[in-house]
């Protein structure tokens, strides 16, 4: 009896927290850095920010919906991509966000953001390293210079990017993608 006792002032604790925590943030304007990748027009009345990581299921069960309000309202609706990769569950979200960095920096961001998605059965489950050499074979796919991806795929200041985007995420309540 104690024991449920425990239990149930426990969830209403974490209820009340829950119910004050969203009353207290629908007061706060969020105010978005410039930072992610645009797809369509910057002055499109509506614009989408997706916090998204390339490993989670449930990005790429959505991802073709997102294609699709993309397509269908074209100049009307942009798409701004930020990183959020939830390392602690999906192992190769890091490496894969560093992958479409990579390809951002020869211009080819959303080639490589679209083969991540649209191959995730088969890299997600993959050792890091044979992850990377698969997310190469990616890269090779979508026209990238493999010297440059490979150099690009090292550097500092794609995870610091990556980083800092997923910490704005954070900032603001993000909690999942």
């Amino acid at each position: 009896l104690i024991i449920i006792a425990v239990a149930s002032l426990i969830f209403l604790a974490f209820f009340a927290f829950i119910v004050i925590s969203i009353k207290q943030s629908k007061n706060k304007p969020v105010q978005l850095s410039s930072s992610g990748w645009v797809r369509g027009s910057e002055n499109a009345k509506v614009k989408i920010t997706e916090f998204g990581d390339f490993q989670c299921p449930a990005c790429k069960a959505y991802e073709p919906i997102v294609r699709k309000i993309s397509k269908d309202y074209d100049g009307k609706v942009v798409l701004v991509f930020k990183h959020f990769p939830l390392t602690s569950v999906h192992p190769n979200a890091l490496p894969a966000a560093k992958a479409a960095e990579a390809a951002g920096s020869q211009d080819k961001f959303w080639e490589m953001h679209d083969w991540l998605y649209d191959n995730q059965d088969f890299w997600a489950g993959l050792t890091a390293t044979d992850a990377e050499a698969k997310m190469t074979e990616g890269a090779k796919k979508i026209g990238l210079d493999l010297d440059q991806f490979k150099k690009d795929l090292k550097s500092d200041n794609l995870e610091a990017k990556i980083v800092s985007q997923q910490s704005e995420g954070i900032d603001i309540g993000v909690a999942a993608t």
